[in-house]
């Protein structure tokens, strides 16, 4: 029997799963974030241990060292390695480009031999795959040069209402007292002293994100419009993506990954309007699992599992897995 290991970073959590090659899941583990350009390798490196040690706990440790392991989302390279390697004893570990991992977690499912994934959650990353197998990428450049339509972005936006209209530079908005609310400060102006002074933290403000959809499922106009610009500049990455792969013309799918569009209509009624201007013949196709099950496939099919015949077996155990089961 041969074992499988894959880690999926990101933002704000690391999700661990464990397999064995008969595509049964021996556990499932979570941890903290993993992006060095916003926490410190000493961070990135403890939430990566802890990911895999409550996957192990999860189902106990697996009674051989793993054969594969991969890697996906901002993880460091060699830190991740390094750590995998040190927690699990494993044999081989392989990168999984971030767009790639989300990817992969459709392609036995697809009816497309081709794909855009816009991967959208504390950050945002869109990337495509064609015909021919040529991939491309737009954006994940970050809080300060990019991440357009991110759970950072919006909730930044957001803040930045709740300040103008405190301010009379706009009319009121919901968003003002739910900030204040979820942050337990009394007033929009404090959010300066929480930024400029203690230091909110990249995952922090990401996590205001909720707030925002709360309030524009209430009727706020104002919350409703962040979420459509988001769904916009959303689409721009896709659009992007599709030009560098000459893909307006084709037949093929567009995936939305992330918490961000867990928001629903709020962000996909113009994300798809946008995208399907530029490539018609586009489908949406919603995401069934979280993009760790693709690395989690990258790394059984390296070790040589017939992935077709695993795959029921597989997907009933994901479909009773909260932490990566997407199915809405």
């Amino acid at each position: 029997m041969n074992y499988f290991i894959a880690l999926d970073g990101g933002g704000s959590k690391t999700i661990c799963l464990v397999a064995d090659s008969t595509g049964h899941l021996l556990g499932v583990g979570s941890g903290g974030p993993t992006n060095t350009n916003f926490v410190s390798e000493s961070v990135a490196q403890r939430s990566l241990s802890e990911a895999v040690r409550s996957a192990w706990q999860a189902g106990g440790p697996p009674p051989t060292s793993p054969n594969v392991a991969a890697i996906s989302g901002p993880v460091p390279h060699p830190l991740g390695e390094e750590t995998v390697v040190r927690e699990t004893g494993v044999e081989q570990v392989i990168g999984v480009g971030e767009g790639e991992a989300a990817w992969e977690a459709m392609l036995p499912w697809l009816d497309f031999d081709c794909s855009v994934t816009v991967d959208a959650g504390t950050g945002s990353l869109a990337w495509g795959v064609n015909r021919d197998g040529k991939s491309a990428s737009s954006g994940g450049r970050g809080t300060i040069l990019g991440d357009e339509g991110s759970a950072y972005w919006i909730a930044l936006q957001a803040m930045r209402a709740a300040l103008r209209a405190e301010d009379g530079r706009e009319p009121p908005t919901r968003l003002q007292e739910a900030i204040c609310e979820a942050l337990k400060i009394a007033s929009p102006g404090e959010l300066s002293s929480l930024f400029y002074q203690r230091g909110m933290t990249r995952h922090e403000v990401a996590a205001l994100c909720p707030t925002v959809v709360e309030v524009a499922r209430q009727g706020d106009a104002r919350a409703q419009a962040i979420l459509a610009e988001a769904g916009q500049e959303l689409a721009l990455a896709a659009q992007a993506v599709i030009r560098k792969l000459e893909m307006a013309d084709d037949e093929f799918a567009i995936i939305p990954f992330g918490s961000v569009f867990k928001a629903g209509e709020l962000v996909l009624a113009s994300f798809r309007e946008a995208v399907l201007k530029v490539a018609p013949r586009a489908k949406i196709v919603l995401p069934r699992y979280e993009s760790v099950v693709g690395a989690l496939l990258v790394a059984m099919r390296q070790g040589g599992v017939p992935i077709a015949q695993i795959l029921p077996g597989l997907e009933e155990e994901l479909n009773a897995e909260p932490l990566v089961c997407l199915k809405r």
